[in-house]
């Protein structure tokens, strides 16, 4: 094979270089003579014992290179890998290259060898990137924009029931790893009793009237990307996990529409192990904090094993609210028989419901993970977690025993498709869990259940989350499971869905017996049976949007529909669409439906609100989109 397509090669080069017996031939570039050795090498049979040579378009770099939209490589989005999975990314997947190929390339092997290309120099293939990580932006409660831009928004609000004329100069700029984005959100009360009616001007209370809401002035200060070996985020747009969402899945510091927080997140990691640390509230660090630290004890393998065996890792993981309620503020005793165990919780001048005991909600963990499949369209693992929450004592000093559970889950990665490539993300898990205890607790809409975990319609009954759980019979023990199936097209449209439930194995039939007489405890299966569909398109177009629907704590089969109310209180919804109308000029709105408190009642019920302006800017770079 070697010495027939020698002789090929030489044939066309004399060919170049002389005439034939016709016409003058035109002289040949090197370019051409080797585009024709090329040809002529492949289109000759195979050699006994050697495998047909493959159409690879990616050879020697001229295939197209899967790259991010233009403008957010600075940004972070989409397609985040933990900080476990990015020490894999550092190393590369061809260990017995010894020739370094440029960026965004890598060797091309045979048999464990570096192949040499037609000019004798080692050739090289564009790399073809595995899309994995998250591939939703799920848990946020605004549309995430993925572009360097500044504007003026202007348009109207209605919020708390009231109108509003909202006010919103925004500056995201990127440099490099380096981009950060800046906003000063004003809302102007317009009616009632607003400028409109003669009341004057006045800013929206529960905008700023705590030291965390003057810190949404930052929208993100972001360095690198996650699956950098250092990776700063701080940023009041995305939702976090830590580990495999075990303690952690998803968690937002905004989902309360009243208030505001910037988190910050800060992941490190070399080839034998690291750390992800997370803050839910940048200006009170113990608002909410957690991490996890792993050790990558086979990253020492090379070869095949690298990417499989290789990757094993064991963590430790540990989240913590400090001052989590455990019992509110209410006003005088309610009737008898009006199921208000000491009347109307209390409601602080922040929009907050007003806390009257305090503890700490401590979660730690250990895990184990690894991977056994790891090709160029598929990388499968599989993990074990455990997980507990650290015993406290309640108002009247007796102790309350912690509750802790296991989960053994699988996370599969697929890729389909090259130049627009095709990304599928499946979880499968099952758990075995105390009465007393939930998996993930810390999840996207903690901030509010915090206060009153909500299982049903509003109702001022509800206790705080911490109580719900630790006042429950830990002599009940559960089983249940979590599945999740996203899809992304070519990192952009995407989209997720995820269901949950559990169920009692042993122990009494119900673990609400120990919680506080007339307070509202429902179905024991309920708290653990959740229902989310997402669908976004973030990436640049002349159209954005997302969606996002949550079915929480229900009963009564997947469906859970109560047709005489049929959203109920615990149906959320977040949404937001962005409209390009002209070159500088940009049509926002968006619609929620989420847990806000009644300043009069004192209890979690669901608001609707609404917001639509006109924003006048740019959006650099908008002639490389597609």
């Amino acid at each position: 094979m070697k010495t027939s397509a020698a002789l090929v090669t030489l044939c066309l080069l004399l060919a170049a270089s002389g005439g034939s017996s016709g016409a003058l031939a035109q002289p040949k570039t090197k370019e051409q003579v080797k585009a024709d050795a090329e040809k002529a090498q492949a289109e000759l049979p195979p050699a006994p014992g050697e495998a047909p040579a493959q159409n690879d378009d990616s050879m020697m770099g001229e295939g197209p290179a899967l790259t991010p939209p233009p403008g957010t490589e600075a940004f972070g989005q989409n397609n985040r890998p933990s900080g476990r999975e990015a020490a894999e990314e550092m190393m590369d997947v061809h260990p017995q290259a010894t020739v370094t190929c440029p960026e965004g390339m890598v060797p091309v092997l045979h048999d464990g060898q570096q192949v040499i290309g037609l000019d004798g120099k080692p050739a090289c293939k564009v790399r073809r990137v595995f899309i994995k990580g998250e591939l939703t932006n799920l848990g946020a409660t605004k549309l995430k924009l993925k572009d360097s831009r500044f504007g003026v928004r202007l348009g109207y609000a209605r919020l708390d029931g009231s109108s509003y004329l909202s006010i919103n100069p925004e500056l995201d700029l990127a440099f490099g790893k380096f981009s950060f984005g800046l906003g000063v959100p004003l809302n102007l009360r317009a009616y009632a009793n607003g400028f409109v009616d003669g009341g004057g001007l006045h800013l929206r209370t529960n905008d700023y009237n705590s030291p965390s809401s003057y810190a949404k002035l930052i929208r993100f200060i972001t360095y690198g990307a996650k699956e950098d070996n250092l990776y700063l985020n701080i940023s009041q747009l995305f939702a976090a996990s830590i580990g495999h969402g075990a303690i952690v899945r998803r968690y937002s510091g905004n989902i309360d529409q009243n208030i505001t927080r910037v988190g910050a997140q800060l992941d490190a990691y070399g080839r034998f192990g690291g750390f992800e640390a997370f803050i839910g509230d940048l200006v009170e660090p113990t608002h909410f904090m957690s991490g996890v630290v792993f050790l990558k004890p086979l990253g020492f393998l090379s070869g095949p094993l690298l990417s499989t065996l290789g990757q094993t890792s064991v963590g430790v993981s540990a989240a913590a609210d400090l001052k989590a309620p455990f019992s509110l503020k209410r006003g005088p005793a309610a009737p008898t028989g009006s199921n208000l165990p000491g009347g109307f919780p209390s409601v602080g001048d922040n929009g907050e419901p007003m806390v009257d005991v305090e503890r700490k909600a401590q979660v730690l963990g250990a895990d184990l993970e690894t991977k056994f499949v790891k090709t160029d369209s598929s990388d499968i693992k599989v993990f074990i977690d455990y997980s507990t929450m650290l015993g406290i004592q309640d108002e009247t000093g007796k102790s309350l025993p912690a509750g802790g559970g296991f989960t053994l889950g699988t996370l599969g990665r697929f890729n389909a498709g090259e130049v627009k490539p095709h990304a599928f993300r499946v979880i499968v898990e099952g758990r075995y869990f105390d009465g007393n205890y939930i998996p993930g607790y810390f999840d996207t809409f903690y901030e509010v259940q915090k206060y009153q975990f909500i299982t049903g319609r509003a109702n001022t009954g509800y206790d705080p989350k911490l109580k719900a759980f630790m006042t429950r019979d830990p002599a009940q023990k559960r089983a249940g499971f979590y599945t999740e199936f996203g899809y992304q097209y070519n990192q952009g449209l995407a989209l997720m869905l995820a269901y949950e439930d559990s169920f009692q194995v042993s122990g009494p039939a119900t673990n609400c017996a120990a919680v506080t007489p007339g307070n509202v405890c429902n179905d024991p299966n309920v708290g653990t049976r959740n229902l989310t569909l997402h669908l976004e398109y973030p990436v640049y177009s002349w159209l954005q949007f997302f969606a996002s629907f949550y079915r929480r704590s229900f009963g009564g089969g997947p469906a859970g529909v109560d047709w005489s109310h049929p959203l109920g209180d615990n149906t959320l919804i977040y949404s937001a669409v962005r409209l390009h109308v002209l070159p500088i000029l940009f049509l926002n709105a968006r619609y929620y439906r989420s847990w806000q408190v009644d300043p009069v009642l004192g209890e979690m019920k669901n608001v609707s609100g609404f917001e639509a302006d006109l924003e006048f800017g740019y959006e650099f770079d908008r002639a490389r989109r597609k």
